[in-house]
């Protein structure tokens, strides 16, 4: 649930050319759920496919909402925190991210019980949910060879000036940081190869995925419960990532700093649909089941780089330039496309104890190869090589998920007390690992009122490269780990 802001392992740059920037990070973040629901959802570890009764159902299971009896307004305001601890060239920093987001807020409305016809009772609810949190602050320092600027070299490699982009190799050439020689038609820098370099990469994230969604659901005599859900979701993500490197040691005469800053925002509105059932067996056991079908969404992207490089005028023999620093921008570039997110399949099996509570188990299946692009009907055949490309990448990269949630709630008259576990795996093939995501919480209900709290708690390790050599046998790699909490407290109403 929590990896999709942290188990990203590849590139987080925006690439020159439209088409490229839809990487496969993003594929990732917008196809996996990391909904917080209501407090009693979180407390229960998510595990509630087969129990219902709670407002959260909207979004993974609707058939839940025809087991609310009385209609009700909710909304769940969340802490949310995010300790990231990064290390590079064996330095450990550390960085955190804390804000209060709303949740969720809506209203259901239940028609009142009756025995004289088929469905028991009908239940209607509409509002808005975060399906998703991508906010996250990484900080990092290394002390080793290389530079950013092997990259742009090797993009370079061929092309004259007068041909090489706009984002990465222009901006860096446009403020001398590039030596461009005409007789061999490739670039090189001031330092060695050998030179070691401080670094510093700094990375902001936020961003998430909200829907405004219209839910409804018919009890079928108390022994099957179905629902519908139709949701628009609203996607968001921004990025700013800054690099930095300086000759702290001076090694070389002329080359003293240099820095790039990128900034990308995703953003887009879909559509999805959403279906369950819960099948009563008896009074004590029941299983769920739903299937939200693909979000079908229409994206946009809008990113632009800029290039920092300070050097000592005064060592370049023969020099007609300028004295640094100086700072060149690249040309603010947008693309708009699709993308149509994986379905998911989920199945739950409830155990209620009397009037003391419940255990439940889910299962969540979802394919991620299934993900896909679409550059070309919005663009003619343009960009079609680059759109088999993205999703040629997610074909070979990613893999299926299957991930296991338990939950269990106790009850003393008012009062309850819940806990929860979930085992989410990695989207990756070639990585089995799974996120581990503890919760407890609390609650208590009456007649007309019901206030709930929760406390959700993982650690994730992840990697990044921030920045990729193209052809390089290894790349600069940093390693983190993201202690994620979660406070959530949710208040209804029921009229």
């Amino acid at each position: 649930m929590i990896k999709i802001i942290s188990t990203v392992l590849g590139v987080l740059f925006f690439i020159t050319q439209p088409g490229i920037g839809q990487t496969l990070d993003n594929a990732i973040r917008i196809s996996t759920l990391d909904h917080t629901g209501t407090a009693r959802y979180m407390g229960a570890g998510g595990a509630m496919t087969a129990l219902g009764a709670d407002y959260s159902s909207a979004a993974y299971n609707p058939a839940g909402l025809a087991l609310i009896r009385r209609s009700e307004v909710v909304f769940t305001p969340v802490l949310f925190n995010n300790h990231s601890f990064s290390t590079w060239d064996n330095e450990r920093n550390i960085d955190q991210f804390n804000n209060l987001q709303f949740t969720n807020v809506g209203l259901v409305i239940s028609s009142p019980v009756t025995a004289s016809s088929t469905f028991t009772n009908f239940s209607f609810a509409f509002g808005y949910n975060r399906l998703a949190n991508f906010h996250q602050n990484i900080f990092s320092q290394g002390y080793s060879a290389g530079t950013i600027l092997d990259r742009f070299i090797a993009l370079g490699d061929g092309k004259p000036p007068e041909e090489i982009d706009d984002f990465e190799v222009g901006p860096a050439y446009d403020v001398y940081a590039l030596i461009y020689d005409d007789a061999t038609q490739t670039y090189s820098s001031d330092l060695d190869p050998e030179t070691k370099l401080f670094k510093e990469y700094t990375a902001i994230n936020s961003g998430s995925v909200n829907e405004i969604f219209l839910s409804f659901a018919g009890n079928m005599e108390e022994k099957l419960m179905l629902g519908l859900t139709m949701s628009m979701p609203l996607v968001s993500i921004t990025e700013d990532r800054i690099y930095y490197d300086e000759d702290v040691n001076h090694f070389n005469d002329i080359y003293e700093s240099f820095e790039f800053t990128e900034y990308g925002e995703v953003s887009g509105v879909g559509f999805q649909l959403k279906a369950g059932l819960i099948y009563r067996h008896s009074q004590a056991i029941r299983f769920g089941l739903a299937m939200h079908s693909p979000a079908w969404y229409s994206l946009s992207d809008e990113f632009y780089n800029s290039a920092t490089f300070d050097y000592d005028v005064s060592q370049i023999p023969n020099g007609n330039i300028p004295p640094g620093p100086q700072t060149a921008e690249s040309p603010i570039g947008s693309f708009d496309y699709n993308f149509t997110s994986p379905w998911r399949v989920m199945s739950g099996l409830g155990f209620l104890i009397a009037n003391q509570g419940f255990l439940s188990f889910d299962i969540e299946y979802l394919d991620y190869t299934s993900s896909r692009y679409n550059f070309t009907r919005r663009n003619s055949n343009q960009f079609l090589s680059e759109e088999r490309a993205q999703n040629n990448e997610i074909e070979s990269s990613l893999g299926t998920a299957l991930n296991f949630r338990v939950g269990a709630e106790w009850a003393n008259q008012s009062f309850r007390v819940r806990g929860g576990l979930q085992f989410i795996q990695n989207p990756f093939v070639e990585n089995d690992k799974r996120d581990f995501v503890w919760s407890i919480g609390a609650g208590i209900r009456s007649d007309d009122f019901f206030l709930d709290l929760a406390f959700q708690r993982s650690l994730v390790e992840s990697a990044l490269n921030p920045y990729v050599v193209p052809g390089a046998e290894s790349q600069p790699t940093i390693l983190n780990e993201f202690e994620i909490s979660r406070l959530a407290l949710t208040a209804g109403f029921k009229f």
